[in-house]
C-alpha cells in the first residue's frame, strides 16, 4: 500500500526513487531516533509516494530524511583521465602526509 508525503518545499534534488525515507519527532526540541517510513516509490516537486501506510505523522513537528540504498551508489571517479592541483598558502612549513587513488581500466 502506497501514501503520498506532501512538503512546504521542494524536494531535495538528491532524492530518488529507491532511496529509503525517515523521520524524527522534533516536538520536544530534541529529535528522536530516526523511524523508517518506507521506500520512495515516486517523487515530485514537494512531494514523495513511499511504500508504505503513513497514519502518525505530524507535519508541524516531523523532520525527513533520506537514506540511499548503499549498494546501489558505491562509486569513484570515472573517466580517461584526472588532474589535481594542490596549493599551500601558509607562510610556515607544511607537510603533505599522504595522498591516495583507485585507477581501476574500465575500457579498452
Amino acid at each position: 500500500m502506497a501514501d503520498r508525503i506532501n512538503f512546504s518545499k521542494k524536494i531535495n534534488d538528491s532524492v530518488q526513487a529507491g532511496d529509503n525515507l525517515y523521520y524524527s519527532d522534533i516536538s520536544t526540541g530534541a529529535p528522536s531516533t530516526p523511524t523508517l517510513v518506507g521506500e520512495i516509490t515516486q517523487i515530485g516537486e514537494k512531494h514523495v509516494i513511499v511504500d508504505a501506510l503513513v497514519t502518525s505523522l505530524v507535519a508541524g513537528d516531523t523532520f525527513f530524511m533520506f537514506r540511499k540504498p548503499v549498494e546501489e551508489n558505491v562509486s569513484s571517479l570515472k573517466g580517461y583521465y584526472a588532474e589535481s592541483t594542490f596549493t599551500n598558502n601558509s607562510t610556515i612549513k607544511q607537510e603533505l602526509f599522504a595522498v591516495g587513488s583507485e585507477i581501476t581500466v574500465s575500457s579498452k
